[in-house]
């Protein structure tokens, strides 16, 4: 399992485990958005927004599954 890390909106550093992310969407230019495999407590997913492009964000992720 490798986590991969990634810069959210706040500039902070997150690391992400690629095994847990049902979705990876665009939201703005350079913003994107992935979704855990997590629900809060309204039964949504967890997301988290990241700086890159979605195709950048998906290639990372799936690198790293790959591995």
């Amino acid at each position: 399992m490798a986590f991969v890390g990634f810069r959210n909106t706040h500039n902070n550093t997150i690391y992400i485990n690629p095994e847990q992310v049902i979705y990876v969407s665009s939201f703005e230019e350079d913003v994107t958005i992935v979704a855990y495999a997590v629900t809060d407590a309204s039964g949504k997913p967890v997301v988290s927004h990241v700086r890159g492009s979605a195709d950048i964000v998906q290639h990372k992720l799936a690198s790293a599954a790959a591995r």
